[in-house]
C-alpha cells in the first residue's frame, strides 16, 4: 500500500474519473518517517487525508520544502534519497496540476 496524491474529473464521491494519480511514499515510508515529521512540524495541508486547492498552493509548497528539510537532516542512505526524490516530484506535481480555482488534488 502506499499513500498518493490523486485529481479527478468530476466529484470525486459520485462517478468522476481518475486523471491524477502520482505516488507520495510508500505506506511504510509515510509511518516510518513522514508521518512523525508532519507531527513534529504542524503541516496542515500535505497530509493523507487532505485536500490541496489553488487558493492553498503557497503553503502547501512551504510545507514540503519543510519535509524536505527535516528528511535531509532526519533520514539516512536509500529512505533519504527516495523520500527527498518522491517530495521534490510532488511539488512539481502539484504545481502543474491545479490549473484552477475548481481543481482539487487530493492526498490518501
Amino acid at each position: 500500500m502506499s499513500v498518493g496524491l490523486y485529481k479527478y474529473d468530476g466529484n470525486i464521491f459520485e462517478d468522476a474519473k481518475e486523471v491524477l494519480s502520482e505516488n507520495v511514499a510508500s505506506q511504510r515510508m509515510y509511518d516510518k518517517y513522514l508521518q512523525p515529521a508532519i507531527k513534529e512540524l504542524s503541516i496542515f495541508y500535505f497530509q493523507d487525508g487532505s485536500e490541496i486547492r489553488k487558493a492553498n498552493l503557497d503553503l502547501v509548497m512551504d510545507e514540503i520544502e519543510l519535509l524536505i528539510k527535516w528528511v535531509a537532516s532526519h533520514v539516512e542512505g536509500d529512505d533519504k534519497e527516495y523520500l527527498l526524490n518522491r517530495l521534490k516530484n510532488m511539488k512539481e506535481v502539484i504545481s502543474n496540476s491545479l490549473e484552477n480555482d475548481e481543481d482539487v488534488l487530493y492526498i490518501f
